[in-house]
């Protein structure tokens, strides 16, 4: 009986081209049973309800016929946002179809780990050719990659009888990134090099003279150099080697046995992007690793890798590894880990770097009885100095003490 009344829906759901609801169920139940007992018993009344029933089911069935055509695209404006905050979207509907496009209602469903958010929009009354454009905000969520869309419209026939989902958009991706705070500086008393170290490369504009050469179509002007010109009687031009900016490594590990909860993950994660925001802003170069996950192209590559992390296996070697070839002349190494941490994974981590790149280290997570009064204090994590954070306001506290940015 199952296997028939499944084979019913679906050969009803193929044919109408939507899905049939409780009441269109009923209904289709109440036709039969009509139809029957009046063929069998000879009532005409049960027989008129048959048809009568029958007649309701083709009404909202042809009612649901016509498709609507549209154009829609969904812009994620912008892409990311931050944990806690809501993101914002910018719906763009245009009717293609003859008939106008009346009062539609469309879902933006955002879709999560644990669960699934609609957010609902009417839409005004379109005509053929016309456009509309509907600002999107998003429900806040925690960090993470949230899928958003596909945009669909939802239509049922004036008794509920059918419904027909259709869908009008892609999939996007919102690159909801960890929360953050400003701090003034990264390892006090280390000047950074922002002119950077000369390179084998040579360019036509950098800081460090390499040699004149003759003028070509499409120099700058700014670089002929007058005084050789005027001697040799060519244009000659300047060319400069390309510098290097000051490289700093960030790691954060992932191995779940490090972190007591999976909170002070998180808050390692945060930790590690507000020092990648500082040192951005300080000029700095900045590589960041955790797990299989590695960006170093600009600031926005690595929050936005960062949103992918997650706790996983004990990876730290390779991912320190990893970093460092990605960035073999970095001058400094900054490492975020949990307060459960084996010391010995740590200072094999440290090791790969040569000895005179400075060290940052930073823990997360309470001890076993401790009290978020108490100061967090130094822990020891064999021969490396480890700061511990328990709370993100407390980063700036412990930046600002150079204890920390140990340097042979």
């Amino acid at each position: 009986m199952r296997e028939r009344l499944g084979s019913l829906r679906s050969t009803l759901s193929a044919t109408v081209g939507a899905a049939v609801t409780t009441t269109g169920w009923t209904v289709i139940g109440l036709g039969v049973v009509s139809g029957v007992a009046g063929v069998g018993g000879g009532y005409v009344e049960l027989r008129l309800v048959a048809v009568l029933c029958a007649l309701v089911l083709l009404s909202g069935a042809v009612l649901l016929l016509d498709r609507a055509r549209v154009e829609t695209r969904l812009e994620l404006r912008p892409p990311s946002t931050v944990a806690g905050r809501p993101g914002r979207a910018v719906l763009r509907v245009t009717s293609r179809g003859r008939r106008p496009l009346r009062h539609r209602v469309v879902s933006v469903p955002v879709r999560r780990a644990d669960r699934e958010d609609r957010t609902l929009v009417r839409l005004p009354v379109l005509r053929s050719g016309q456009t509309h454009e509907q600002q999107i905000v998003l429900p806040a969520t925690e960090r993470g990659i949230v899928e958003v869309g596909p945009v669909g419209s939802r239509r049922t026939d004036p008794l509920g009888l059918f419904v027909r989902h259709t869908r009008w958009s892609g999939v996007a991706d919102l690159a909801v990134r960890p929360r953050t705070i400003e701090i003034e500086s990264i390892a006090p008393g280390h000047v950074p090099d922002h002119d950077g170290s000369p390179s084998e490369r040579v360019s036509m504009s950098d800081l460090a003279f390499h040699a004149l050469r003759e003028y070509v179509p499409g120099d700058d002007l700014r670089h002929v150099h007058w005084r050789s010109s005027a001697r040799a009687g060519v244009l000659h031009v300047r060319q400069y080697h390309d510098t290097r900016r000051s490289s700093v490594v960030v790691v954060v590990d992932r191995h779940q046995a490090a972190y007591p909860r999976a909170q002070d993950f998180e808050l390692a994660l945060s930790i590690a992007a507000s020092v990648v925001v500082r040192l951005d802003e300080e000029g700095y170069a900045v590589t960041f690793s955790c797990g299989p996950d590695l960006a170093a192209e600009s600031v926005d590559a690595v929050l936005d890798v960062s949103c992918r992390a997650v706790l996983g296996p004990d990876d730290l070697q390779e991912s320190t590894v990893a970093a460092h070839r990605s960035a073999p002349q970095s001058s400094q190494l900054v490492l975020v880990s949990g307060v459960h941490a084996d010391p010995a994974r740590l200072g094999a981590c440290r090791s790969v770097f040569a000895d005179d790149v400075r060290f940052l280290g930073l823990t997360t997570g309470r001890l076993p009885g401790e009290a978020l009064d108490e100061p967090p204090g130094e822990v020891g994590q064999g021969t490396l100095r480890m700061a511990r954070v328990r709370r993100l306001v407390e980063l700036p506290g412990v930046l600002a003490d150079g204890a920390f940015a140990d340097a042979p």
